[in-house]
């Protein structure tokens, strides 16, 4: 037959698996009753001194100068500091009936796509950014809403172009 578990002399509740809950007068009581996942094996008497706390200046401190307004830079901007990224002889461009444009690399593992009025079928996409993974790491695919400075588009897309490299032949 199991062995019961002990009762518990503190005022905590008893739990079905027999664990018992501990308040924080309980906690001292390291000679007789340990919950080894909070106490060490030789107890310390600092673990039981009261916490201070300085209520005088309560919350966060700041200066009016840190909570100033800033001005964004909001609006789609020019696309064409997106587009002059790329060049011919890496990557295709195609402008559909809809004005849409589209760019691939050459190897066809790089897309961006520009939709100037939205992404048919989506709730506002402007920019989809995607790069096709290999069999061993997947891809990744970002989305800039219709409204996403060309700017904030331009950095990302530089990063992606920057941190690509032709694959060598052996």
């Amino acid at each position: 037959m199991a062995d019961k578990p002990t009762a518990f002399k503190g005022n905590g509740q008893q739990f079905a698996s027999g664990r018992q809950e501990r308040f924080p007068k309980d906690w001292c009581n390291a000679a007789t009753d340990v919950n080894v996942d909070t106490f060490p094996r030789n107890p310390r008497s600092e673990r039981c001194l009261p916490l201070t706390v300085d209520t005088a200046n309560p919350g966060f401190s700041t200066t009016i100068e840190a909570l100033r307004l800033r001005t964004w830079r909001l609006g789609p901007g020019q696309p064409a500091m997106v587009i002059d990224q790329f060049t011919d002889e890496d990557f295709k461009l195609v402008v559909d009936d809809r004005a849409d444009v589209h760019i691939n690399s050459r190897d066809g593992r790089f897309y961006l796509g520009w939709f100037p009025t939205g992404r048919p079928g989506t709730e506002g996409d402007g920019w989809v950014l995607a790069v096709t993974g290999t069999a061993t790491v997947p891809g990744y695919r970002i989305t800039f809403d219709t409204e996403t400075p060309a700017q904030v588009v331009a950095a990302a897309v530089a990063e992606v172009i920057a941190t690509s490299a032709p694959v060598r032949s052996p």
